[in-house]
Formats: structure tokens, sequence, C-alpha cells
């Protein structure tokens, strides 16, 4: 390690731009290996993204089918009393044929029966005849209907052979219903990437420690952040935590860059005196992609490629480290911007980005000399065409309690004409 009184006095990495750190990124998206499985249909595919399109077995509805409680009937019958020969309900089908002057009480859902071309509601008819244990034995129809009314025909909805689950579709509740209503039973899936959180720090003690001594800190970023990941559906290792010790970060580091796809590292690539994670990157193989981005907050956020072989992996695969910086707000801001992209992308996701929408102000917003992302809880008001943005109070980097509540990133531009965004201006935020 080199010396303090030699270290340099400022940094050896250009700040890029938030585009050009999104371009980079993208680039590390696609040459990434994307992994897929097949898997069974149930609750456990929820969040999962669709690889390859699924396409209906069967039509729907598989028979004609009533989209009313009422009688099916024979329409050109006209109006004429009608003699009430059984019941279709759903699950119990009349297997009859139905001739002129006859009816069958059918509910919605029921299978249509053989002969009859309508179904009149039941509002619409009068009972004209009761049989002695008061069941309906004839009806009359309040007026005329026409052939097809309140019927589904088959394929109606969904025919044979059409698709009923795009490919890039991510796994919902509806796409988990339909694909059980057509009796699928695998799909073929984006195999989510597992990504490892480690904490680094000489600083750093067990969030469950009592007493803290002077000095020391407990480790909020290794929680929060696999939580976070976990949240948004992803496989997270908690990697744990580490010294600042340069063997120690390399160790760790090579051990879960075999088993995982993406690291997120926390602390250790500022100008710190044990800020020596970019040279254990290095010392790994691998290419600093950028190592720092005119953000705030987040400056020193880092971005590293490199080639692993895992043990059952024929060739090497491309793996990213993400080391961010180890004030709480900055990890949880550049995760937001960059990993869980990346993550998203990995997935087979369309969308990889947070929405983004306007929203007003309450307050006035100071400006700095970098873009910011501020955090921000939404207010939804009556009155109001936009929801307004309160500020999550103090937006200093190390302020972890700016996270509880955020439920957006305003995203604000450096300053140039005005020191200022004023109250009640429109400003551009992502809905986290």
């Amino acid at each position: 390690m080199t010396a303090p009184a030699l270290r340099d006095r400022e940094s050896t990495y250009s700040a890029i731009s938030m585009k050009e750190a999104e371009e980079i990124m993208q680039n590390i998206a696609t040459k990434m290996t994307k992994h897929f499985e097949t898997v069974d249909v149930n609750l456990s595919i929820l969040g999962k993204v669709v690889a390859t399109t699924v396409k209906s077995t069967e039509n729907m509805p598989p028979a004609r089918v009533s989209t009313k409680d009422g009688y099916a009937i024979i329409a050109n019958d006209g109006k004429r009393n009608k003699l009430v020969i059984g019941v279709s309900l759903a699950g119990s089908v009349y297997d009859g044929v139905l001739q002129p002057g006859q009816c069958v009480r059918i509910s919605t859902g029921g299978i249509v029966p053989e002969g009859s071309t309508a179904v009149v509601m039941v509002e619409h008819t009068i009972c004209t005849k009761r049989t002695d244990g008061d069941e309906e034995d004839e009806i009359q129809l309040k007026d005329y209907i026409s052939d097809g009314t309140n019927i589904r025909e088959p394929g109606s909805e969904v025919r044979q052979g059409d698709v009923i689950v795009r490919s890039g579709a991510k796994i919902g509740s509806a796409e988990l219903g339909i694909l059980n209503a057509f009796g699928i039973k695998k799909v073929h899936v984006f195999k989510k990437p597992t990504v490892t959180i480690i904490s680094t720090g000489n600083e750093l003690v067990a969030p469950t420690t009592e007493y803290v001594p002077l000095g020391m800190v407990r480790d909020s970023n290794g929680p929060q952040l696999v939580a976070l990941f976990k949240e948004y559906g992803f496989d997270v290792i908690d990697g744990g935590r580490v010294s600042d010790d340069f063997e120690l970060i390399r160790e760790k580091l090579e051990h879960h860059l075999k088993t995982s796809d993406i690291i997120v590292t926390t602390g250790g690539v500022s100008m710190g005196e044990k800020d020596n994670l970019k040279e254990v990157l290095k010392k790994l193989g691998m290419e600093i992609q950028f190592g720092r981005v005119m953000m705030k907050p987040g400056l020193p956020c880092t971005v590293a490629t490199g080639r692993i072989k895992n043990a059952d992996d024929v060739e090497p695969l491309l793996k990213t480290v993400l080391a961010l910086p180890g004030n709480p707000a900055s990890a949880w801001v550049c995760s937001h911007l960059f990993a869980l992209p990346l993550l998203r992308k990995l997935s087979g996701y369309q969308r990889i980005h947070h929405t983004q929408i306007k929203v007003r102000l309450a307050e006035n917003i100071k400006l700095g000399d970098r873009p910011e992302y501020v955090r921000a809880h939404l207010e939804d008001l009556d009155n109001e065409d936009f929801p307004i943005a309160h500020v999550t109070g103090n937006q200093i980097s190390s302020n972890i309690g700016s996270l509880v509540g955020a439920m957006a990133l305003l995203v604000l531009p450096k300053k140039e004409n005005s020191d200022f965004i004023r109250k009640n201006e429109l400003v551009k935020a992502m809905i986290l």
C-alpha cells in the first residue's frame, strides 16, 4: 500500500456523466452471459421473465358457454311458452338435445346444450308454471332475442395456437393465472443472476453489537442492500464484512466471484488512506470501467468487470463488481441507479429503469455542482395535478435517515443559471 505522504492528492479517475455511466452499464449487461432454466408453473415463478413464448394448447372456451344466468333456448321459437326440461350448471353439463318449445335452465359458465341458439337472461322471463316441488316447469320470454345472444363461442377468447404469454413478459398473477387456465406445466424463463453484498471497513462491527466502541460503527449497508435486492425479487448472498486489509479483501472477492454474477461492495473507493478496493480489483485482473461519476450522492462509484472461471464452467464468464461508496445514502442511491438496472437486464426485463414522472416541489431546493438524486416522499392532493414532493430531511450522503420513507428520487440538474429550484416547480422523479 502507498504511504500516506506519497498517495495521490487527486483521483486518477475522471468523473464521467450519468449518461456515459448508463451507456457503459448497458454495454456490460449486453456482454454478460444470461442464464436460462425450465421451471414448474407454480407460485415460485412469480417475478421471473419468460424466455420462450408460450402458446395455447386448446380453445378458450372449449365449447359454447353461457355468459348469463338464464335459459338456453331456440331463438326463432319466439316468445311462446317453453318447457324447462333440464339444467346446465358450471361443472354439470346437460347432455340432451334441445327441441322447439323447450329450454334448459343455465348458469353463467354453463355449457350451452346442443340445439339451442341463444340464452335469455332470467330477468327477461316469466315463470308461467311450477311443479309440485316449486321447480320451474314452464317459462315465457318478455321479448324476442336473436341467435347468439349471451353465448361465448369456442375459441372466441383464445384459439388453439394463439400466444398467451410472450417472451419478455414478467410473470405476475395474471400470467400465472392464464398458464394454469391452459394447463401449462412448465415454462422456459430467464434465471435470475446471483448478487453478493460485501461491506468493507476496519470500523465496522455487527449490527447486533450493543456497545459500540468509539470510532466504530454498526454495519448498516450490508443488511440494507441485502434487503433492497431481495425486496426487488433477486437472489442475494450476504457476503458479510471484511476489514480494509488488501489480502483479506482480495480473498473474499476472489471467493465470491466464483459463485456470483455480480458483487456489490460498499466502502474503500474514495480517497481515504485505507481505500484500496480499486487496486484489489486490478490485482484480480478486473478492468475498471469507471471510477467516478458526476453525481450526488455517489461520486466515487466504481464499476469493474473481468472474466472469471467457475468450477462448473467450460469458459470464464464475465463478472461485474459494483464498488459503491460507504456512506449509506450513496450506496443506496447507486444501487438503485446502477445495480438494479443491471440485475433486471440480466433477468430479461424489458423495462430496467425506475418509472419517471413529474412532481411538484413542496419547498425550495439548493442546487450543487453535480446532478443530484434527492430522496423524497410524495403526497397526492385532490386539488393538485401532480404529486407533491417533500424532501426527506438532510440530504448529506452519510444521513441514513434520509432513506426512510423515501418513495422517489428527485432528478435535479447541476447549478447553472440559478442556485435554487423553487417551490412549486415541476421536476422529474424516479418512483422507487
